[in-house]
This record gives structure tokens, sequence and C-alpha cells, in this order.
């Protein structure tokens, strides 16, 4: 009896699951937490954009055709790009692609979703899968090399060796067209090649988000993650196709691969069977780094534990944080191709945040990202975080700091630190020079140049700065190029010297994004106190370890179970 009155409860509660988990909020995911790189401060949001998508896409699918299609077919745009520093390699090049650019294709990718993650299923050996996030961070569950480094450590006990190797700056070397033929096979791509097999508008939307180009994927939005993996799955098939391999022989990390044979294939085959796979879709091996590994070796295991049992608890001393420095240092030395510190502080963030005192501390934070550079948004972060918690960070310091970083950056063109530092300038209103500033303008770059607008706004720079550069941008033809953001949101804003709308109110992509005050910067976002930083990394720890359990049960994973949305697909538009 009791059964029977819960049935329809049971029933209106999975019907209002699937109802809130259509394509127009697959779409609105993509949009509010799959655009800006997680490399970027969190004061780039696109909340407005996923907001207002419906009318934005009705106003660009009313407009006139183009010789029979769609008008948004011939919409041409750049990225703004920006670099970011890798522990131990060069910096990496990010892209923020234009918003109408990102809304098409992830319209595309949302009403196409359950056929591309179908696609992607068919590896049967990644160990990074595309994994629709409706709660954390963003919009795809992040990737774990700790399940790379599982996979090995398991093999290593029943084989002799394995290949290690990767693909040849993956991302950027993605070839567009492989798009469809990963999607829908080569064969029937190659003689199909009309937009209502969405394969081919995914690749026609993604060449038209980089300025016509057919080679690369700009790295940073989930769109871009989600796309690689396809074609990175294809090649898993031709692979196994090859050496009748399965996932407890080989597992790949994004585009790492660890390959071995139950067959008894020698480490020389596999790697010119991986070659060749990988050249069907266009893309090389990276030769330096395919090789043939005993399974003798010693892995980096257990490092991490080590780390975590020295972090400082409570309220601790100078003395005590001296230790904790110290103790990581040598950890640091004995894996030096492993971000130790990086993973040491990020652990520490509590620590950090609640010590008894912070001058000394600020000090050693800023030397550590002297010598490791991927520590900016982590030196930033946790600024930011002791200052809303205890309000002593010594900001003097960090306006010398500044005043010398600033110049040194612009001449290596090393915009993603640039950033990190104008937003936390910004944030903490710290002063900054006009001769620190004025090297940024021969930059051209769209958030360099957006938050310098801010920084001058907020009176921030003693002293004129000269906009000219970047202000040529203020233009139509500067809203489809890579000053885009700075081109609407530094006017949009009012913060921009030059304060007319004229050029965007006549773009008719971009004036219904003004007409809906759509914001893409917002200073005062993130960062605003450590219990709501740590609460969201418990959640985020909570959803990678039911991966991370799903995937070491026999090395694969149930999609539809950790995608939680399987079936969920009726829709009422945008």
């Amino acid at each position: 009896m009791v059964l029977q009155t819960l049935r329809p409860l049971l029933r209106a509660e999975r019907l209002r699951a699937m109802t809130a988990k259509t394509k127009s909020e697959r779409l609105r995911r993509l949009l509010s937490h799959g655009y800006f790189a997680p490399e970027l401060p969190p004061c780039f949001v696109s909340h407005d954009l996923a907001k207002y998508r419906k009318s934005i896409l009705d106003s660009i699918d009313a407009m006139p055709l183009v010789k029979g299609k769609p008008a948004f077919h011939r919409y041409i745009s750049e990225p703004s790009w920006f670099y970011f520093p890798r522990f131990g390699k060069d910096d990496r090049r990010h892209g923020v692609p234009n918003p109408i650019a990102y809304l098409l294709l992830s319209r595309a990718i949302a009403d196409n979703y359950m056929k591309i993650r179908a696609a992607a299923k068919n590896s049967r050996i990644s160990s990074s899968p595309p994994i629709f996030d409706w709660n954390g961070p963003r919009a795809l569950v992040r990737p774990s090399v700790d399940l790379r480094d599982d996979f090995r450590v398991d093999l290593s006990s029943r084989r002799e060796e394995f290949v290690g190797a990767d693909i040849r700056a993956f991302f950027h070397s993605i070839y567009t067209h492989a798009i469809p033929w990963a999607i829908h096979g080569k064969a029937f791509a190659k003689l199909n090649r009309g937009v209502e097999h969405f394969g081919n508008l995914i690749d026609l939307l993604c060449r038209n988000a980089q300025d016509g180009q057919t080679i690369g994927l700009p790295v940073g939005p989930d769109c871009s993650r989600l796309i690689a993996e396809v074609v990175a799955s294809a090649i898993d098939v031709a692979l196994r196709e090859k050496v009748r391999i399965g996932p407890r022989d080989a597992s790949r990390y994004i585009d790492d691969y660890t390959i071995s044979s139950g067959a008894n294939h020698s480490g020389k085959d596999l790697i010119a069977a991986l070659r060749q796979a990988a050249a069907q879709y266009e893309l090389e091996l990276n030769s330096d780094k395919s090789a043939i590994i005993s399974t003798s070796i010693r892995h980096d295991n257990g490092w991490k534990q080590e780390v975590r049992s020295y972090v400082p608890g409570g309220p601790s001393s100078d003395a005590e944080f001296q230790q904790f420095f110290y103790r990581v240092g040598r950890i640091c030395d004995a894996h030096p191709d492993i971000n130790v510190e990086k993973y040491a502080f990020q652990n520490a963030r509590a620590a950090f945040v609640r010590a008894a005192s912070w001058a000394k501390i600020q000090s050693h934070l800023i030397a550590a990202y002297r010598r490791n550079a991927s520590l900016v948004a982590f030196l930033v972060e946790i600024t930011l975080l002791r200052q809303a918690e205890r309000n002593d960070v010594e900001l003097p310091k960090l306006a010398e700091f500044l005043e010398h970083r600033l110049p040194a950056l612009a001449r290596e063109n090393r915009t993603g630190e640039i950033v990190w530092f104008l937003f936390l300038a910004a944030r903490l209103r710290i002063p900054l020079s006009a001769s620190s500033v004025e090297p940024l303008t021969a930059i051209d770059n769209a958030l360099v140049a957006l938050l310098t607008a801010l920084c001058v706004s907020l009176r921030l720079v003693g002293g004129p700065i000269d906009f000219t550069r970047w202000n040529s941008a203020l233009s139509g033809e500067g809203l489809r190029s890579g000053m885009w953001l700075y081109a609407y949101e530094s006017v949009c804003l009012g913060i921009n010297p030059a304060p007319s709308t004229a050029f965007i109110e006549a773009d008719p992509y971009f004036a219904p994004l003004q007409a809906r005050k759509i914001r893409f910067l917002s200073i005062t976002t993130g960062f605003t106190s450590i219990d709501t930083t740590l609460r969201s990394l418990r959640g985020d720890n909570v959803r990678l370890k039911r991966v991370r359990d799903d995937f070491l049960d026999d090395f694969t994973f149930e999609l539809d179970e950790l995608d939680d949305d399987n079936d969920y697909d009726e829709d009422d538009g945008y």
C-alpha cells in the first residue's frame, strides 16, 4: 500500500529530473561553465550568455538566408588568445572563442550530445571520457592523471613491458575535417559533406571560430575537450583493430597512451600501430615521448600522501610553515619532473589562510612562483582568500612586486600571468605606476587590454595610458577579431575612454548581446571566502572519487551512470 502511494511521487520526481536535463539545459551548462578556460581568473564570466541563449539564437536564426543557407554559416571570427605557464614546459596557448561562434558550436554539440557520447564510448580504453557534470565547476568532469598512474601500476604486475606515447601538439594539431570522420566514419564523411550530418556542421563551426583555419582547436573550452575526445576515441578504435587490445591491455589519458599486448606484440609493433592509427586522422606521435618502458621501474606513487602529511594544522606558526616548505622542497628534489609544489600548496589552502601570521608566507609563495610560474593562479587565489579572511596581506610589498614583474612579463609576452596579476591589482586596489603598465599596451591581447582599462577606470594607475592601439579594434571588424572581448566589454562597461557603442549597435550579432546587457567581466566574482572554496573543492573531489572508483573496477567507465542523463533528452526548445 505504501509502495502504491509512493509510485506517483517517484514517477513525478523522475519526470522532473528528465525535464531538467534537456538539450537546452545541456547548452546552458556548456555556456555557463564550459566557455572561459579554467586557467583564467574567475572574473571572466558567461552566465548571462547562458541565461539569454534562446533569445540570441532566435535573433541569429531569424537572419535572412545567404545563398540559401543560414547566415551564421558565414560568421567567421577569431578567438582571444593567451599563454599560460606549464610546469617544466613551454607556455601553452589557450583560446577564448568569439561568444557567437561558441554559442553556435555549443548548440550543435548539445543537440547531438548523446550521439557524440556514443562515438566516444567506442574507445573502450579511455581514462578521460566525456562525463557531463551538472553541478561542478566545469560542464565536463575534469580528467585525472591519477587514473593513468593507477593503470600503469596494475599493468606492471601483469606484463613485462608497456609502451608510453602521446600525440604531438594534440589540440593544436587536430584537423577539423577529421571531426566528421571520427563521428560518422571516414568513408561516409568523404561522400556526405552536407551540414545535415552534424559532424560536418561541427567541422564548419570549428573552422569559422578560428578564422577559417582547418588545423587546431582552442585549448580551454569544454567543447574543445569533448571534440578532441571523440577524435582520440576514433584513433583508439583504429588501434584496437590493428593489435586487438582491450581495457586490460591499454589506456589513454587525453592523448597520453599506455599500451601493452596480451598477444605478445613487440613494443615497436605497438608504437607503429599507434602511429598508423593516428595518421588516419592526420595526427602524429611525439617521437621524443614514444618509449618502451620496463615494468620493473619504480612508479611515482605515494608522494602525495607524504606531502599531505606535512600540511600544518590549525593557526600554525612561522616555524611550522618553515618546516613545511623545507619538507616540500625535499620531495620536489626527489621528483623533479612532477609539479609537487603545486599539489602541496593546494592541499595547504586552509592552513595558509588561517596561519597565525602572513608576512613570511607571502614572501615564500612569491619566491615559489618565481621558480615555478604555474603557481601564478594559486598565488593570486590564496592572497585574495587571506585578505578576505584576515585583512593582513602586505599590499605595499605586492605593489613593489607588480611594479617590477609586469614590465618583465610584458617583454616576454607572458599574457596568462599578466592577466592574473591585473586581476589581483583590481581586486585589492593595488596602485600601479604608469611606467609599469605602459609596456602592456604593446601587447595585442583582449584580456590584458580589458583588465588594464578596468585598473585605469578604478584610478589605480598613476598616470595616463595610451589606448590608441587597442581602440583600433572598436569596430564591426574588431568584434570578429581576437580583440572582440575588449572591443565589446570595455565599451559596454563604460571603462573605455572611447564611449561610443554605435559599432556594437550596428552589428547584427552583437547588438542582441548589448540589448540584454550581457557581461563577460565581473571583478568581484570568485575567491570571496575560504569556506566557500573548500566546500566547492570537496564536492569536486566527491565526483572525482566516484569516477575513479568506477574506473578501477575494470578500467572502463559506465558512462550512462556517471553522466546521469541517459534518456533525459526530451526538450521544449531553447
